[in-house]
Parts: C-alpha cells; sequence; structure tokens
C-alpha cells in the first residue's frame, strides 16, 4: 500500500485519469481469467486538484462479486468493485489511479486481465 514501493513482482498500474467533474466514488469492473492458483487484488488512490497523487498510499478495495477459480483457460469473469459505497463516501475528488496486483503460487497458472473499466460516480 506504500505509495512509492511495493513487493509483488506482477501488477499494473493505470495512469492517472483526471476528471472534469469532482467524483465521490468509483464503480471498477475487470474481466479476468482466473485459475484455481491464482489471484488478483485491486488498489486506488484519489486526489483533489491540488494533491499529488503519486504521494498518497494505495488503499485495498474487495470485489464485490464472488466469482470462483476457472480451469478452462476461455472463461472470463467479471469482476466488480464498488469504491466509495452505496453513497459514495469518499472525499470528492477530481483524479484517481488504480492498481491491479497479480499473485500465483504456480508460474505456468496466472491471472489474465482482459479489460478493466473505472466509472466515477458523483451525488
Amino acid at each position: 500500500t506504500d505509495a512509492q514501493s511495493g513487493s509483488s513482482a506482477a501488477k499494473h498500474i493505470t495512469t492517472v485519469t483526471t476528471l472534469a467533474q469532482s467524483a465521490v466514488g468509483l464503480k471498477v469492473f475487470i474481466t479476468a481469467h482466473r485459475p484455481k492458483p491464482a489471484d488478483f487484488k485491486l488498489y486506488y488512490r484519489t486526489g483533489a486538484d491540488t494533491d499529488v497523487i503519486t504521494a498518497q498510499n494505495w488503499t485495498y478495495i474487495a470485489s464485490t462479486s464472488n466469482n470462483p477459480p476457472d480451469a478452462n483457460e476461455n472463461i472470463y469473469r467479471q469482476y466488480e468493485y464498488l469504491i466509495g459505497g452505496l453513497g459514495g463516501q469518499l472525499p470528492a475528488f477530481t483524479k484517481f489511479q488504480l492498481k491491479v496486483v497479480m499473485t500465483s503460487t504456480n508460474s505456468a497458472k496466472v491471472p489474465i486481465i482482459k479489460d478493466l473499466r473505472a466509472i466515477a460516480l458523483s451525488v
């Protein structure tokens, strides 16, 4: 969760997304294949106009969907994340960044991310 370091060998960090209007939450969708020994976790950070977002620590968010692992490599499932809760309980932000950390106990069976989408939520 540290802003500048991390111990995971496999991760994807998005570029900073700047919004035209402030938001108080995010709805994130990840379409992925996850074999049994593999997993991935989503982290986020947000900031206002004057904040240096790269100095902010990452925050872990659990998936709201409960998808099982798949042995068939052709099966991709949609994982959903609701950052800020149903009512959008984050402090208002105008920029955000996401990080997906991928892990596996078998290097031959790793998660495959097909797409990543985020929708900014406002009140």
